[in-house]
């Protein structure tokens, strides 16, 4: 049986303060660390560890704890009640581009999406399955965020001389994107949602990824020199996923 305890505090690298609950467990043989999108970080301890040292080993864990962290407070904002639509109409200031979306009835029991002219998505089939509807339209927005983000980040690839192996494309969670040991470089669709200047960010903060797996210093030292306002940039992917819409979400509901 859990019982909590108490709670205390954590100072994260970027200088944010975090509360966690410590739940004091007979059964736990050490510490352990549990992160919940509605709850943040809960820390389970054995009832033998004392309070200094349980907060001592849990800052040793400061920066995988910011790294989860970010994560959930990314999604954090998408448990909510909203009420499950059919877009009518949304934009991807990545490409400066808005988009209308009409709906036609077709004897299909599936539901497609395609692009009918510049500026409209046409879907079709059994419309009036509105899960099936934003399913459509998130194999829209990957198929459209692959055609768009392979050459730019060819091109930044380029500039920086560096090279990757391939590219993928898909709708994570909570990542917006990563890079394998093998090179190859992994992106979210979502990003055509954002901004131009925090998906350049993205795109060149993995690109770094090549020369250092890690987040060492190392790596932000790269990362600055190729982007001087990475910091700032970084700053502001914290509530980056507010500007998705909830259609987009995979399965319609939720790190660099």
């Amino acid at each position: 049986m859990l019982e909590t305890a108490d709670h205390a505090e954590l100072v994260l690298s970027d200088g944010r303060t975090i509360d966690y609950a410590i739940q004091s467990s007979p059964k736990a043989r050490a510490l352990r660390l549990k992160l919940n999108a509605r709850q943040g970080l809960v820390v389970v301890a054995p009832q033998s560890l004392d309070r200094q040292r349980l907060q001592e080993l849990v800052a040793s864990k400061a920066e995988w704890i910011e790294t989860r962290l970010a994560g959930f407070d990314a999604v954090r904002h998408l448990i909510s009640t909203e009420p499950v639509t059919r877009p009518q109409a949304f934009d991807l200031p990545a490409l400066a581009q808005s988009w209308r979306v009409e709906y036609r009835a077709t004897r299909s029991r599936s539901v497609g999406a395609r692009t009918d002219q510049p500026g409209r998505i046409v879907v079709s089939g059994a419309v009036d399955d509105i899960p099936a509807c934003q399913a459509a339209l998130r194999r829209w927005l990957a198929r459209h965020a692959a055609s768009a983000l392979s050459p730019w980040l060819a091109d930044l690839a380029q500039q920086s001389e560096l090279r990757y192996t391939n590219l993928t494309i898909k709708n994570q969670r909570t990542r917006w994107g990563s890079c394998a040991a093998s090179g190859r470089i992994s992106l979210n669709c979502k990003l055509l949602f954002l901004s131009r200047d925090l998906v350049r960010y993205v795109l060149t903060h993995e690109l770094c990824h090549l020369l250092e797996p890690n987040h060492s210093d190392h790596f932000w030292m790269h990362l600055r020199r190729t982007e001087p306002q990475a910091d700032a940039l970084h700053g502001r992917m914290r509530d980056a996923w507010k500007a998705v819409p909830h259609w987009a979400q995979r399965g319609s509901g939720l790190l660099l």
